[in-house]
């Protein structure tokens, strides 16, 4: 098969949404034609290894925060790409940006567009990726982001739920379309050589892996540590993704003097059996986790689990492979579990470790990429004609409008957009702003609200850079002022 997978990540990041959707393109590139889009500092077509290539389009930002310049010239190269490639499927992993353009493609040529989803719609606002463009994204609204979901499920073929919490969450969010129930995949075999912790060791250590953010409640894991001895270790692992809520967690650590903390922050991914190996415990107070990929990693080390209620321990964990606490378990409660996992005979708590293991067998990638496999053919198969009905047009909304500069702004992206899709001979642009073909429902508030957050956002990231470097340049100068000072005092001294 042709296959174009779309994340709205740079290659090595973007948590487990970024991670997943890159892993996938790799593996289905062993066996198939694969082309991941993604963003990079310019846009270009390149290898990646392993067969997969990947076309970069220009971006600001670096990181977990990249926008994608939806520019005309990057438009006519992305939708000239696809149509030159042909993909017999679009699947997207982010609902935004880069999809869009290649959902508008997939509708307007017959092919199925598959998205999977790694948040809960109806919680959106409280997923990393949100959390990480916070200064962008807390303007919208609720009701908007709602709107913008709506728009953009209506113009999937299927979308795939990582599990039945997913699944159910989807269609109380009304979605009436085809769910593909397929859980995240992961190279198990990386896992499957770490070593068994001995609970004979005085010293335990617990580890966590995972952003360190509100979501995650790391606070709690502080709060459930004071009740352990200092025996105990606690090592948390993974990447800052907001600065107060990091400085609440330190304050708290000096307060309380908790001196057996150890933030490690990021690691490399390869890097991290290795932590899990020397774990006696993974242990997460996470408040929602749609499918956690470190969850997952810990399982499949052999390492037990201990964690508040949420989608992902919920479906995962249970006495058989550690301990599932409910959501407003206190943190000496949660002390206590972990206390008596870590102080179990050397016999039971090594069934725990193995039935772990056993747990998430089938979240290898072979399982899933079959599972993958099987989904796409069905799509490609049933998918009906392209419809021919006719549907609001995208300049309908522009018109709507107030600021002339705006609209006008707009209107040029649109008819940018529909040449290169249609290939429209050059015309007037009064001409085309009568005549801008029709496309399919989603598109209608949807490719607005993107062209105008993708400047947005762009110009927000490329000023945030700015004002940094801007920063640390003052910074330096008023170091070499005072030192500068300082030298002139002491020869004038002498």
């Amino acid at each position: 098969m042709r296959i174009v997978f779309i994340s709205l990540f740079r290659l090595g990041f973007g948590g487990g949404g970024g991670q997943v959707a890159h892993e996938l393109a790799r593996q289905f590139a062993r066996r198939h034609e694969v082309v991941l889009i993604c963003p990079h500092d310019h846009t270009a077509l390149y290898q990646a290894g392993s067969g997969l290539r990947v076309l970069g389009i220009q971006s600001g930002g670096q990181g977990n925060v990249s926008v994608p310049v939806l520019s005309e010239a990057n438009l006519t190269r992305l939708l000239g790409f696809l149509d030159h490639f042909q993909p017999e499927i679009v699947h997207a992993h982010d609902p935004v940006s880069l999809a869009l353009v290649g959902q508008i493609w997939a509708k307007t040529r017959g092919v199925p567009f598959v998205y999977t989803s790694h948040v809960l719609t109806s919680r959106l606002t409280a997923f990393g990726a949100v959390e990480a463009f916070r200064g962008i994204g807390g303007a919208l609204s609720d009701s908007v982001a709602r709107q913008f979901l709506s728009s953009f499920y209506d113009g999937c073929d299927a979308i795939v739920a990582l599990n039945e919490s997913a699944r159910a969450d989807l269609a109380s969010f009304g979605y009436q379309g085809e769910i593909l129930m397929i859980p995240n995949g992961r190279d198990l075999e990386r896992y499957q050589d770490c070593r068994l912790a001995s609970p004979l060791t005085r010293q335990k250590t617990l580890v966590f892996v995972g952003f360190i953010s509100e979501r995650k409640n790391q606070l709690y894991l502080l709060e459930a540590l004071q009740f352990l001895s200092r025996d105990y270790r606690l090592l948390l692992i993974g990447q800052l993704l907001d600065q107060e809520y990091g400085q609440e967690l330190k304050r708290f650590v000096r307060a309380h003097g908790l001196g057996n903390v150890v933030f490690a922050g990021q690691v490399e991914y390869d890097a991290i059996p290795g932590y899990l190996e020397r774990a006696h415990l993974f242990v997460s107070a996470s408040k929602m986790e749609v499918q956690s990929l470190s969850v997952i990693e810990a399982l499949a080390s052999g390492t037990p689990v201990v964690g508040l209620s949420n989608e992902t321990t919920d479906e995962l964990v249970d006495e058989q492979v550690g301990r599932r606490l409910p959501k407003d378990a206190s943190p000496r409660v949660f002390a206590d579990a972990v206390d008596k996992v870590c102080h179990l005979a050397p016999r039971e708590y090594h069934q725990l470790c193995r039935q772990a293991r056993q747990r998430v067998a089938p979240f290898g990638w072979p399982n899933v990429v079959s599972m993958t496999e099987r989904a796409y053919r069905s799509l490609i198969e049933d998918l009906p004609p392209v419809a021919q009905q006719e549907q609001p047009r995208i300049m309908d909304v522009v018109a709507r409008i107030p600021s002339e500069e705006i609209r006008d702004a707009l209107a040029q992206r649109v008819i940018a957009l529909d040449r290169a899709m249609r290939r429209i001979p050059p015309e007037s642009t009064l001409s085309l702003l009568r005549s801008a073909k029709r496309v399919s429902r989603p598109t209608r508030v949807y490719v607005l609200l993107t062209l105008i957050l993708s400047g947005l956002a762009y110009v927000i990231v490329r000023s945030r850079r700015y004002l940094r470097r801007a920063t640390r340049r003052a910074k330096e100068e008023d170091e070499l002022r005072r030192v500068t000072a300082s030298e002139e005092s002491r020869k004038g001294g002498e």
